[in-house]
């Protein structure tokens, strides 16, 4: 225990203030002795320097702000490695071609998914969609860019939405339109994983993204337009169900 306590200071550097009593629990869940084989690797190799917050938590994982030895901020999303939730997401990884060798064990699969998002953020970026912008990936860590000022995330639209919801709705649509134009769904695009940077839409969570190939890409293609449709009524009154054929 104490050489894990030892390894964590020398890893995580400057915990800020806001892990409070919930430090134990995050270090326990995220921080297994493999995650920080992983997190060395990435230090050593100069991608990151320190872990300073934790900015989202997840049932798969946790998001933390790090810095890079320029002092530069970079979002570090972190998969559990000892998490049971994973079997739900089997079939978002099971018949994307692109992953046909992703392993047997859960460790495996898990390192897949992380592997899966980073792909996805590059696909959607690439398309021209308002996404964090990939830095690396490594085993269950994607590095990827902040989106937030200091130590605060961006908020998400359910936590804050825009003060021009049929411009930032508009804007929206671009990057749907974007990545279905590089033949991606999302596959879970709601008023949770959309942030609103001072007005500027940004998709987030797509490691479970899928390509036209997948038996499920328009059936989830659908379940995302019926989200978007259900929330953005509440701030679009003449916003029609047809206006999200994308």
């Amino acid at each position: 225990m104490r050489g894990r306590t030892e390894k964590l200071d020398r890893i995580l550097g400057s915990i800020n203030a806001n892990f409070g009593q919930d430090w134990k629990k995050t270090t326990d869940d995220v921080f297994d002795e493999v995650t920080l084989k992983n997190l060395q690797q990435l230090i050593s190799q100069g991608i990151i320097n320190t872990i300073e917050n934790v900015i989202a938590t997840g049932k798969e994982g946790n998001v933390f702000r790090a810095k890079t030895i320029k002092g530069e901020n970079r979002a570090v999303k972190i998969y559990r490695i000892n998490t049971a939730t994973f079997r739900k997401l089997e079939k978002y990884i099971e018949g994307d071609s692109r992953f046909k060798n992703s392993g047997n064990s859960p460790r495996d699969r898990i390192f897949t998914w992380a592997q899966k998002e980073y792909k996805n953020l590059h696909s959607m970026r690439a398309a021209g969609a308002n996404v964090p912008q990939p830095y690396h990936v490594h085993k269950n860590i994607v590095v990827m860019q902040y989106l937030g000022w200091r130590f605060r995330p961006y908020p998400t639209v359910r936590e804050l939405p825009p003060d021009k919801p049929e411009d930032f709705f508009e804007k929206l649509k671009l990057s749907v339109k974007a990545y279905r134009n590089h033949n991606l769904s999302h596959g879970d695009l709601s008023e949770y994983n959309i942030i609103n940077r001072r007005g500027e839409p940004f998709i987030i969570d797509v490691g479970q993204a899928v390509p036209d190939s997948h038996p499920l890409y328009n059936q989830l293609h659908r379940r995302d337009m019926k989200n978007l449709h259900r929330f953005w009524k509440k701030y679009i009154p003449s916003l029609r169900k047809e206006d999200l054929k994308i």
